[in-house]
């Protein structure tokens, strides 16, 4: 009997045998310290396919037996958006993760020490443990090494990877161009300086994206499966990454630059789409008046059909001038979108950037003439009219 029952539970043992997970972060936390261990986060969705494929290995048993032994293990799931403690925790430690499924480790003190993606493959995932406990090779070590000056391809791709995660653009950009100048120029051309633009390059100043932009026609073949062919969007998503990141301290060489890009890659036809409203603001500022002017009538051609996009280009265009000329030009355009038909928002619009242009020229008769029309307007269509009566 006693056989049998020593028999069974081992049994049970058995199939029992999984990597047990704490209810909540302070209770992982606190249990480490007690234990004296490492912190083990699996960052994931329950709705990920990934995330999902990896679930059954928590209960392998080689899994089970080296994360119980070596960390305290915890679960977030960032299904529906972080919650509570969860999402106190996450912005405490200030990384910024773009996705799923990611192990993260973290010392008794809350302190993040490595992390890695992850796939559905048990070594896999007992290695990043392993690294996770080897000071010398986890990702917390990378600062320590760059500090002293270690300047290897492997340091710093990794600590452009922690750079990105943390947002720090600065150190991101400076790492990159670091990693750029030491990269074999004979390898540009090879599969692993791809994955070097499309998993850490953001910036269209770097070496890396200007060397793929201008070989793009050989930017094929490095994707497989259902990305096949889409290596070319990698580029695409760099040059919208960097106009939204950067263009606000762009002067007027880098915004023709990244409009040359947009043109390139086929995500504008003329280069205007993104970055008119700084070159705008930029030409005027320079007092290149006549360049604005040029580039609000190629703007004005464009969206002809689009009397919506029309009223809110000139009327930026007003906001950023004093110049007479360019506002007399705006003061004619806006004349001729007179003989369109236009509900009734657009025509207060109209009447309020004529005022506008008017009062900014001086034309005190014209302006106290349209005033009445369009305060009349206003009222007969009951229209707030607190703007235009600041004019």
């Amino acid at each position: 009997m006693r056989i049998s029952l020593f028999f069974l539970l081992l049994v049970n043992l058995s199939f029992s045998q999984k990597v047990n997970f704490e209810t909540t972060v302070d209770d992982a936390f606190h249990k480490a310290k007690k234990e004296n261990k490492l912190v083990f986060i699996e960052y994931y969705n329950e709705e990920c396919t990934i995330c999902k494929s990896i679930e059954p290995l928590f209960s392998n048993k080689e899994m089970a037996d080296f994360y119980n032994k070596n960390f305290i293990n915890y679960k977030i799931n960032t299904k529906g958006g972080l919650q509570g403690k969860d999402s106190l925790f996450m912005a405490e430690t200030k990384i910024k993760f773009q996705g799923v499924p990611y192990f993260m480790f973290f010392d008794q003190n809350k302190n993040f020490i490595h992390y890695s993606g992850a796939k559905s493959d048990v070594n896999y995932l007992l290695n990043i443990g392993k690294t996770a406990l080897n000071p010398e090779e986890r990702t917390g070590s990378l600062k320590a090494k760059y500090d002293a000056g270690d300047r290897t391809i492997k340091t710093l791709y990794a600590y452009a990877d922690v750079a990105l995660l943390y947002q720090d653009d600065e150190l991101g950009n400076l790492i990159l161009n670091e990693l750029f100048e030491i990269y074999p120029k004979q390898n540009l051309g090879t599969r692993q300086s791809y994955l070097i633009l499309k998993n850490s390059v953001f910036s269209i100043d770097n070496g890396f994206f200007i060397y793929w932009y201008q070989n793009r026609s050989n930017l094929k073949d490095f994707e497989k499966g259902s990305k096949s062919g889409e290596e070319i969007k990698v580029l695409e998503r760099i040059v919208l990454e960097s106009i939204q990141k950067q263009k606000a301290n762009w002067d007027l060489n880098q915004i023709k630059k990244a409009k040359e890009y947009t043109v390139g890659l086929g995500l504008s036809k003329s280069g205007n789409d993104f970055l008119w409203e700084e070159e705008a603001q930029l030409l005027i500022k320079n007092n290149q008046h006549s360049e604005a002017v040029l580039l609000m009538q190629s703007l004005l051609e464009e969206s002809k059909n689009n009397l919506f996009s029309t009223l809110y280009m000139t009327e930026i265009f007003i906001n950023f001038t004093q110049d007479k000329t360019t506002l007399q030009t705006i003061l004619s355009e806006l004349e001729k979108l007179t003989k369109q038909e236009m509900d009734v928002e657009q025509k207060a619009d109209l009447y309020y950037q004529q005022l506008l242009c008017l009062k900014k020229l001086k034309e005190d008769k014209r302006f106290a003439e349209l005033k009445k029309v369009a305060t009349k307007f206003y009222s007969d269509h009951k229209l707030d009219t607190t703007n235009l009566n600041k004019i």
